[in-house]
């Protein structure tokens, strides 16, 4: 059983959004066979109160606060040290201390960074003597470089130069890792792309889906139209998604069934996404506290999202729950599904209708939930996506054994 160091940008608990579901479940498998020391930002401040249940796994836990005054000083010292300001936001004396106390004294045989802005806390020592793999999760260079080209023009030398500080903070991250992992091949190569001299230590690590606790409703759904597009509602991918669907996909569902309902799960909801509920036949719900009971309820659960990166929980979660989903093609990214078989796919407005209104009507393939769910089973389960980091734990000469 190998000591392990596992730093990530924000706590893993409770995991109820993309990032952290995916941290969660790196978090619980390394704990399970290794002895786990853990340290995370908590830019949500709530978060701090789930301490008690990373110690029930972990050797020992020290999580940060990180709230807007601490991420606006982070902000303003990162300036003048031509830090990007997206890996300064996460900085903490007090999580910088502990993580020095635990590479001396601990001295783990593994540093895991979950989100490569945690990886100033080692990197900055010149290179602990210990391994380290990065979880990338999506290359976020991309993302400045994007904004750089699209936003008005007094802002895009901003997004420009935070893309480049970037792209030279991750380099020297990747050169002083053993591997990096990222949630899809395109991601990688995006990745790759910027940092040609480390492409050969990036590898793919998909998300998974917990497929019990998805798992289908013993009764079905009955025939109430709804639609039910689930995610945190401030997130601007999501905003896009839910407007474009209700404003422009609804009504032409609605003229095929009438009686369809859009229903949006999430915490959070924007001022633009709470103004939808006015709109005929679209309901915000806000936070819910499981969004089982929607999936259940749900029709059909769509995912139309136009800005799409990485791997989409909300496409795993609806197939695992056997409901029909449809999605843009971008959502599917990095998703073993086949579309017309295990979803239903949908580029533009008309054709997302087109897709939606099949379901809602009984014209679409009679298995696609069916095909779906056995899509995950067979593709999506967390088990099998985390045999890639016991590979590369492996390779690096950690040892694992089942936990006492």
């Amino acid at each position: 059983m190998g000591k392990v160091l596992f730093l990530a940008h924000r706590v893993p608990f409770p995991p109820d959004k993309g990032d952290k579901i995916r941290a969660y479940h790196l978090l619980k498998h390394l704990a399970a066979r290794h002895e786990v020391w853990l340290g995370a930002g908590a830019d949500d401040l709530a978060d701090l109160r789930h301490e008690a249940a990373a110690r029930e796994i972990c050797k020992d836990v020290h999580f940060a606060p990180l709230g807007p005054i601490r991420r606006r000083a982070n902000l303003l010292a990162g300036l003048p040290r031509g830090a990007p300001l997206s890996v300064a936001r996460f900085r903490h004396p007090e999580l910088a201390r502990w993580t020095r106390r635990v590479l001396s004294e601990v001295r783990p045989d593994l540093v895991f960074v979950f989100s490569s802005a945690m990886a100033q806390y080692v990197v900055e020592r010149g290179g602990a003597a210990t391994r380290l793999i990065v979880d990338f999760c999506d290359c976020d260079a991309e993302k400045w470089r994007a904004y750089a080209d699209t936003a008005p023009p007094g802002m895009r030398a901003i997004y420009r130069r935070e893309f480049e500080r970037l792209v030279k903070f991750e380099a020297g991250v990747l050169a002083a890792a053993e591997a990096g992992v990222l949630i899809s091949k395109t991601e990688r190569k995006l990745l790759a792309d910027f940092l040609p001299a480390g492409a050969h230590k990036l590898h793919v690590m998909p998300n998974g889906v917990d497929v019990d606790y998805f798992a289908p409703a013993a009764e079905p759904a009955g025939d109430q139209p709804l639609i039910v597009l689930c995610g945190r509602m401030d997130y601007p991918p999501n905003i896009d998604g839910a407007r474009w669907f209700a404003q422009e996909i609804l009504p032409r569902v609605r003229r095929r069934r009438p009686d369809a309902v859009f229903r949006i799960v999430g915490a959070a909801p924007a001022p633009t996404v709470r103004a939808l509920a006015a709109l005929p036949g679209v309901e915000v719900t806000g936070a819910v506290p499981d969004v089982r009971p929607h999936l259940d309820a749900a029709a059909v659960v769509v995912a139309p999202l136009r800005i799409a990166r990485g791997i989409q929980n909300k496409v795993l979660e609806g197939m695992a729950a056997g409901r029909p989903v449809v999605a843009t093609p971008q959502a599917l990214d990095g998703i073993d599904a086949v579309a017309g078989r295990d979803v239903l796919t949908g580029a533009d407005a008309d054709g997302f209708a087109a897709a939606v209104s099949d379901v809602l009507t009984g014209a679409a393939p009679s298995d696609l939930a069916v095909n779906g769910r056995a899509c995950v089973l067979r593709r999506h389960q967390w088990s099998a996506q985390l045999r890639t980091l016991d590979d590369l734990i492996g390779r690096l000469g950690v040892s694992a054994e089942a936990a006492a």
